[in-house]
């Protein structure tokens, strides 16, 4: 990670956790002036690209459909940061944003590919007795429905193992197994006759590796991002600079496009895209980051 000088410590975003209290505006979430920042679509294609196109009724399509509009404007701040000129608010508030658009893709990609998760997150919120301030066993995590949180025992499918320790997160070696390799060697096969050069990161992938690759670089991403959100830094000379957000919030895009596009191969995934508009999609998306 790249550092770089600065005399004076940037802003701290402060989030109250009460209900109905009118926050002060946030920059990262200001609607820019035409003016000032070129007009780009990808935070509403990636929204759409991660979740799905809706139309069914119901808690699941609803609850997507939530995290596609949170998706497209943090996307969408994202990506005026990135081709923007730098300062005070990209450096304050672009890993903030660009780690908001990588954990809900990511729960999004959960809830698409199993709904229960969803449906069960959904309901558990709307209950009356939830409370933001206080910590929930059952709530959505990083670590555990993203990352697996426990080790995976050698013979992963013994007729011995109890099966609410079989992991369903994002990135376990069962998901690996049951969605991602078979999505991977389908993807593989329908593209293999599209010579197009935005295609080629997906020609080099391993079915095999996929995940421990994509596992890896998200988690990357994450630690990266979160020195923005959680500010580990103690003096003032030292900021995470121009280039390392830059080339986060690029390496964020470019990694869910492709993990976007692998989703919509999986047959039981929801929501899920035909085959071409997916590819077709992926193409317009990876286009913005040559």
């Amino acid at each position: 990670m790249r550092l770089c000088n600065r005399g004076t410590p940037p802003r701290l975003l402060l989030m109250s956790g009460h209900r109905h209290r009118r926050q002060p505006e946030n920059p990262c979430l200001q609607t820019s002036s035409a003016a000032r920042y070129p007009k780009i679509d990808g935070g509403h294609m990636l929204g759409e690209f991660i979740c799905g196109r809706g139309g069914a009724i119901g808690v699941a399509d609803a609850t997507l459909d939530h995290l596609k509009s949170s998706i497209e404007r943090f996307a969408a701040r994202s990506l005026l940061f990135l081709n923007g000129d730098f300062g005070e608010d990209p450096q304050s508030f672009g890993a903030f944003c660009a780690r908001v658009v990588l954990e809900n893709s990511c729960a999004a990609l959960v809830g698409r590919l199993d709904p229960f998760r969803l449906l069960y997150l959904a309901q558990f919120q709307a209950q009356q007795g939830f409370e933001y301030g206080r910590p929930s066993n059952s709530g959505f995590r990083w670590t555990g429905d993203v990352l697996p949180d426990e080790k995976v025992p050698q013979e992963m499918w013994g007729v011995d193992h109890n099966v609410s320790k079989v992991s369903r997160a994002l990135f376990s070696p069962y998901a690996d197994h049951v969605y991602w390799r078979p999505a991977v060697e389908t993807a593989l096969d329908f593209i293999a006759n599209d010579s197009s050069d935005l295609l080629q990161d997906l020609r080099s992938l391993q079915p095999d590796q996929y995940v421990g690759h994509t596992r890896g670089r998200c988690a990357a991403l994450y630690s990266t991002l979160s020195k923005g959100v959680h500010w580990d830094f103690f003096t003032s000379s030292i900021v995470l600079d121009e280039g390392t957000i830059k080339d986060s919030i690029r390496e964020t895009f470019v990694a869910l496009g492709g993990m976007a596009l692998i989703s919509h191969f999986v047959p039981t995934a929801y929501r899920a895209l035909e085959r071409d508009a997916a590819v077709d999609t992926y193409k317009r998306l990876r286009g913005l980051f040559v």
